[in-house]
């Protein structure tokens, strides 16, 4: 009699290429917190350090040509606008762009029920008031950023929710 093989469900995979040092750890706090369940994407986080949206796509880009993901994201800012171009090219090698109203630091300020403001300088400077943790550690964020935190706030913020849904592997 023969043994039965086991089939085993391949995991989608994810390449999510943050703006920043900050946007990488926080995109690694959210691999670790969402990322454990077998339905689950296999996340790949890749830092396209700044230099504005364009960058940001182009690391994107780069990075999808050298591996083969299911699925390819760009978390940017809104500070800097995204011209029609930057969509259309992002639309036609498949990349989904997720925005960060004007910031992460507006998001995390969402998360812990401040006030966000449309400059990105006065989110960073109402964040350093609010937040004592180093946010370019992925570890810091389990002290101030609960997945219920999350949940709660993925119920409004389109972009979180997006995000949230790819890492759980739900497209």
């Amino acid at each position: 009699m023969r043994k039965q093989r086991r089939v085993r469900k391949q995991r989608k995979t994810l390449l999510v290429v943050g703006e920043g040092h900050t946007e990488v750890a926080f995109l690694n706090y959210l691999k670790a917190l969402y990322c454990r369940e077998l339905s689950s994407a296999s996340v790949k986080v890749e830092n396209a350090q700044g230099k504005g949206p364009e960058n940001v796509l182009n690391t994107a880009i780069s990075r999808q040509k050298r591996a083969s993901y299911d699925r390819v994201v760009a978390v940017l800012d809104t500070d800097i606008e995204w011209t029609a171009a930057l969509k259309k090219d992002a639309k036609k090698h498949g990349v989904l762009l997720v925005g960060n109203k004007p910031c992460i630091e507006a998001l995390f300020l969402a998360l812990l029920g401040h006030k966000s403001f449309s400059e990105t300088a006065r989110c960073k400077e109402a964040l350093v008031g609010v937040i004592s943790a180093d946010l370019l550690n992925k570890d810091s964020y389990a002290s101030w950023c609960t997945k219920e935190m999350l949940e709660c706030l993925r119920r409004v913020n389109v972009g979180l929710n997006a995000l949230l849904k790819l890492y759980e592997g739900s497209w």
